[in-house]
């Protein structure tokens, strides 16, 4: 499980996690940690996506899910890798999953504003890179879901599809 208790918008929230008290346990306040499945996970992801003002219907929305998903679970989080596994788990090219999530980023004006209340942190409004917008879900997740996992294998890594634009569009020539 990758520790994300570094993360800048956990460390300068107006009430930060080193002050939990039974009054904020009892008023849900912050999320106590729970032992979860990678399902779950994926289902707080979408939930704080959805809340958050993205629209779950564009591809962007799915592979950013994925992408947020792999920041909280995995350890050895790398975003490049990240983005080549989901990549060729769908059969396409990393430039069309980075263009997908700055897509469906750049389509919701309302994800800074949302999520600087729900964090309690001033956040800047140019902050819409996808490495910021992973950190940004990835507090929302440890601030009000706060599973934990026993794995860290995303299944969809172990069924590669087929990349058809390599396969007829460019008539299986290398690029």
């Amino acid at each position: 499980m990758h520790d994300i208790s570094d993360n800048v918008y956990l460390i300068n929230r107006v009430n930060p996690l080193a002050s939990y008290t039974l009054d904020r346990y009892l008023h849900n306040e912050i999320a106590i940690e729970r032992a979860m499945t990678l399902n779950d996970v994926k289902l707080g992801v979408y939930n704080i996506l959805l809340s958050h003002g993205f629209h779950l219907q564009l591809n962007g929305c799915e592979f950013l899910a994925s992408l947020a998903s792999r920041y909280i679970v995995k350890s050895d989080y790398n975003e490049q890798k990240a983005i080549s596994d989901i990549a060729v788990s769908m059969g396409i090219n990393d430039d069309f999953v980075i263009g997908c999530i700055n897509g469906s980023i750049v389509r919701n004006k309302e994800f800074i504003p949302i999520a600087s209340k729900t964090l309690g942190v001033a956040i800047d409004p140019g902050k819409t890179s996808i490495t910021d917008v992973v950190t940004i879900v990835g507090a929302v997740f440890k601030v009000y879901f706060n599973y934990t996992v026993d794995t860290e294998h995303f299944e969809e890594d172990d069924r590669p599809a087929i990349n058809f634009s390599r396969a007829i569009l460019d008539h299986g020539k290398k690029r």
